[in-house]
C-alpha cells in the first residue's frame, strides 16, 4: 500500500463570487478524486480584499487577520458542502495571494481559482490573481469562470442531500503536438476517465498565411490531412489503450483559439497547455491559452509541460 500523502485540491479564496464558484467546482473534483480541499485566503495590508479592510477599519494587524479568517469562513458558508462531506482545511496566510498559492501548490494536485475578483480592478484580467498564478505555477491550474450559481451547472452537485447526476458533457483538450499540449492530453484523459466522460481531442488547423505557391484547393486539404495525422499520433502516444475511454479526434477548419472556444460551449472542462508551438519561447502563457481563459464557456485547466 502506498504511504504517499494524498495531494490536496487547493482553492484560492478572496470573498468574491468567483472564489465561491472555484470552491464549488473544487468540491465536485474532490468527490470525484477523493481528495481533501484546502481553502486558502492570502492577504497583505497593502492589497487587502475590500471586505477584510472594511471589517477592520483600525487596520490593526490582529484585527485584519481576524477579519481575513472571518471572510474565509463566510465564503465557505455560502457554498453548500457536498454529502458525504469532503475533508476541508482553512488556511489564512499573511502573504500576497499569488505567493501564498504558489507556495502551497507544492502539496497540491491542482490549484483552483475564480476568474472574477472582488472589485473592478480585479476583473481586469491582466492584473488578476488568476493571470499571475498561470504565469508562476508549475502545476495544473483551473480557472472557473462565472459565479457560484453559474458554476453549478450539470457538472456540479445539486442540493446538498442529493447526488449529482453523471455529467456526460465531454472533457475537451487542445492538441498541437507541443510538450505542454501532450501534458494537457494526459491530464485531460485522466479527468475524463474519472468522470466517466468522453474525451475530445481538438486541433484547429486554419492559419492566416499564404499557401506558399500551392494552389488553395491543395493547401487546405493538406492542412487537414496533417491535422488528422497529428491527432492520431497524439492519441497513440499519449492515451492508454487499456483505458475505458470514449475518444473523438476533431480536426477543425478554424483557428486554434476559435476551435477551442466553440468546443467549450458544450464541454464540462477545457484543458490546454500553457504555450503551443507558435509564438515566443519566453512567453509562459500563449495567446490561445490566454484567450481561452478569458472567454471559454466552461472551466479551463492550464497545464505546463
Amino acid at each position: 500500500m502506498s504511504t504517499e500523502p494524498i495531494r490536496e485540491i487547493l482553492v484560492g479564496i478572496d470573498g468574491s463570487a468567483g472564489s465561491e464558484a472555484a470552491l464549488r467546482w473544487a468540491y465536485r473534483l474532490a468527490e470525484v478524486e477523493r481528495r481533501p480541499v484546502t481553502a486558502l485566503l492570502g492577504w497583505t495590508a497593502d492589497g487587502l480584499p475590500r471586505p477584510v479592510y472594511q471589517a477592520a477599519a483600525a487596520a490593526e494587524h490582529g484585527a485584519l487577520a481576524a477579519a481575513a479568517a472571518q471572510m474565509l469562513d463566510r465564503t465557505i458558508a455560502r457554498v453548500p458542502a457536498p454529502r458525504p462531506a469532503v475533508e476541508l482545511r482553512r488556511l489564512v496566510v499573511d502573504q500576497d495571494p499569488v505567493d501564498a498559492l504558489v507556495a502551497q501548490a507544492k502539496n497540491a494536485a491542482v490549484t483552483v481559482v475564480g476568474a472574477r475578483g472582488p472589485g473592478l480592478a480585479h476583473r481586469i484580467f491582466a492584473g488578476s490573481v488568476a493571470h499571475r498564478l498561470l504565469h508562476r505555477s508549475s502545476g495544473p491550474v483551473v480557472v472557473v469562470r462565472g459565479t457560484a450559481d453559474e458554476a453549478g451547472h450539470a457538472d456540479e452537485a445539486g442540493p446538498a442531500d442529493e447526488a449529482a447526476p453523471q455529467d456526460r458533457r465531454p472533457v475537451v483538450v487542445g492538441v498541437d503536438g507541443s510538450e505542454p499540449s501532450q501534458a494537457a492530453v494526459r491530464w485531460a484523459a485522466a479527468q475524463a476517465a474519472e468522470r466517466g466522460a468522453p474525451l475530445h481531442l481538438v486541433h484547429g488547423y486554419r492559419v492566416n498565411i499564404t499557401s506558399f505557391g500551392l494552389a488553395v484547393d491543395e493547401f487546405y486539404p493538406s492542412l487537414r490531412t496533417d491535422a488528422e495525422r497529428l491527432l492520431a499520433d497524439v492519441a497513440t502516444a499519449d492515451l492508454d489503450d487499456e483505458a475505458d475511454l470514449e475518444v473523438r479526434q476533431l480536426a477543425v477548419d478554424d483557428t486554434p483559439t476559435r476551435a477551442l472556444l466553440h468546443a467549450s460551449a458544450d464541454a464540462q472542462l477545457l484543458v490546454i497547455g500553457t504555450r503551443g508551438r507558435g509564438g515566443f519561447a519566453e512567453l509562459v502563457l500563449g495567446s490561445t491559452a490566454h484567450q481561452c481563459v478569458l472567454h471559454a464557456d466552461c472551466p479551463v485547466a492550464v497545464l505546463h509541460a
